[in-house]
């Protein structure tokens, strides 16, 4: 046999056994902190966010791309506010009579892992006579909500605001925004957020493999059992408030985020605001908070993880803010089917329709 024909087997014996690996992998049960160790910022879209003095980062406007990770291939738009959806000069030819809200909040209101029209900002302005426009930002705090609320309404007559408080880390997100926002900008405004770049057959894989989903969770494992110092200290932190040894965090950080919540209720002035409270994919899949908690040193012996929950519907209380609590809802749909993704903590097109389901019931209870 020639060379090039004993490559040629070789090359076709690797690929063989990388499709019976996949394969394997794909019958493989994920871990059950899969949603926190895969963690693929990578993959979305390079561009869709921009610096802005403001509050650090906003969406791009008339933006266009695909959003394509595990379990999900979704196309993004944004219109010419920075809004995910339709632009504001095809809504107004419409000549509506429809009441326009906000959405306000991080990833979970964004929600790039399922189309527009599935996103339960998407849904609520199909099912009730209102337009709510997606102003979701990755990684937002309260504060920043509030400040994106002032730059929208500068430009559209808003009647009110939903914001997604995320139980998982906006405690934090509050605590550390206003020390942010005293630094510098990592590049001039209203550039592209600064990236390392990904190499091209690591977009491939993150797209596509599970083979490699399961062997990036595997590396992340074991660099963080490695980790020391502050970066250990920041994980161990965002998740010790799930905890009875938390408590004491959970109550400093809850002074901040008192503070944010009544500047976005100054920010809304005199419009309608509801809060929506989600939890993270743990609080409604338990199998997922033991390994968690774990991951980070801490005991699953003292969870407590619907203490955030708590904290925050109090504060709103105390606030004088209208409150819905997503979880009771996440919890009876997650009984039929997923509503939080394997490989990332953000819910499905079930978990969307469960939480506009409880926001149309919470938003009715206003009026």
């Amino acid at each position: 046999m020639s060379f090039l024909g004993k490559c040629g087997l070789a090359i076709g014996g690797v690929l063989v056994g990388l499709v019976l690996a996949e394969a394997g992998a794909r019958l493989w049960k994920p871990a059950a902190d899969s949603d926190l160790l895969f963690n693929s910022p990578e993959s979305s879209p390079q561009g869709l966010y921009v610096l802005d003095k403001a509050t650090r980062v906003i969406p791009a406007s008339n933006f266009k791309a695909v959003a394509h990770s595990l379990g999900y291939k979704v196309n993004l738009r944004t219109n010419e506010l920075g809004l995910r959806g339709p632009s504001v000069q095809s809504f107004e030819q419409e000549k509506p009579t429809k009441e326009e809200w906000l959405a306000l909040g991080d990833s979970f209101t964004m929600a790039v892992q399922v189309s527009e029209e599935n996103s339960f900002s998407g849904l609520l302005s199909t099912e009730k006579n209102i337009r709510v426009w997606n102003a979701g930002v990755d990684g937002y705090s309260t504060w920043q909500s509030a400040i994106r609320y002032r730059q929208i309404a500068q430009h559209r007559p808003l009647k009110g605001a939903v914001l997604t408080f995320f139980t998982g880390n906006d405690f934090q997100d509050n605590e550390r925004f206003p020390h942010m926002a005293k630094g510098p900008l990592p590049g001039k405004e209203g550039a592209p957020i600064p990236r390392d770049p990904v190499p091209w057959f690591r977009k491939i894989l993150l797209k596509y493999s599970v083979l490699y989903a399961h062997i990036r969770i595997s590396q992340h494992r074991n660099e963080i059992a490695s980790m020391t110092g502050h970066t250990m200290e920041n994980w161990k932190d965002e998740l010790s408030i799930f905890t009875k040894e938390g408590s004491g965090r959970l109550q400093r950080l809850s002074q901040s985020t008192s503070r944010a919540l009544r500047e976005l209720k100054s920010a809304t002035n005199r419009s309608k605001l509801l809060v929506a409270v989600a939890p993270p994919a743990f609080v409604i899949d338990t199998p997922r908070a033991q390994p968690a908690m774990e991951l980070v040193g801490l005991s699953a012996e003292n969870l407590d993880l619907e203490a955030p929950q708590r904290a925050i519907l109090n504060l709103l209380k105390q606030n004088n803010i209208p409150s819905c609590d997503l979880t009771p809802a996440l919890k009876e749909a997650h009984k039929k089917e997923p509503v939080y993704f394997t490989f990332d903590g953000h819910w499905t097109i079930a978990g969307h329709r469960a939480v506009t389901k409880q926001l149309t019931s919470c938003l009715g209870a206003m009026k």
